[in-house]
């Protein structure tokens, strides 16, 4: 069964007859990372806002491991099921590091104690040592801000993690490292991490890519990017 799956959605602006998405379909499974490609303007965004629940579809209908999203509780749904990674990180500039992490925790009404633990592991999963925990975001370099905002990402405990452009504000070598945590997420920890990208390099290393134009969504052969 798909981790999430879209059947036929579409969406309009308000007051806009034109679709934005039209009778998109698709499905991503845990285990995989999934690209969505495509120019500016094609409707890669708004599809990534749909999949995290921050707007709804005009038509068709979405299901988080076959229960539909329609029905679901979408605050909830943001906390628990799926988390976003920004192009910008996102990060909150007066918390430290470790506060950055463990705001997902306590919202989800897990202890100060448990938030601190569960937050250090993933902070050490992605590569940020102990010795940065008490940093300010604008203390980090743009990589470990990227790092900093995926282990914020791994502390809701949300199996689906939705980034948009991670790589869009990262020099060649912290793209990289990156796109090569973000897979060893999926294939290792067996998250379903989608990625909305212009970077080719991402729809290469990705087990599936979706070509995004026009509002229509196709699956590409990885030869025929």
């Amino acid at each position: 069964m798909p981790e999430l799956e879209l059947k036929s959605v579409s969406y309009q602006y308000r007051g806009n007859r034109r679709n934005v998405l039209n009778q998109v379909s698709c499905a991503f499974e845990r285990g995989e990372v999934t690209a969505v490609i495509g120019p500016s303007g094609s409707g890669k965004t708004t599809l990534l806002s749909l999949m995290a629940g921050l707007d709804e579809p005009t038509g068709g209908s979405m299901w988080v491991h076959g229960e539909n999203m329609e029905k679901m509780d979408l605050d909830a749904y943001r906390r628990q099921k799926a988390s976003v990674i920004f192009q910008a990180f996102q990060l909150f500039p007066r918390l430290t590091v470790l506060e950055n992490v463990c705001y997902p925790m306590e919202l989800n009404g897990i202890s100060a104690r448990e938030a601190k633990q569960h937050a250090a592991k993933n902070l050490e999963a992605v590569g940020i040592g102990e010795e940065k925990f008490k940093r300010f975001p604008s203390r980090l370099s743009g990589g470990e801000q990227q790092r900093v905002a995926i282990a914020r990402a791994l502390s809701s405990g949300a199996g689906i993690l939705l980034a948009d452009e991670p790589t869009g504000n990262l020099d060649g070598e912290n793209s990289r490292n990156i796109v090569s945590l973000l897979t060893e997420l999926a294939h290792k920890n067996d998250y379903c991490v989608i990625i909305v990208t212009h970077d080719m390099a991402i729809a290469e290393a990705a087990d599936k890519v979706y070509r995004m134009e026009d509002g229509v969504l196709t699956l590409r052969e990885k030869g025929a990017l």
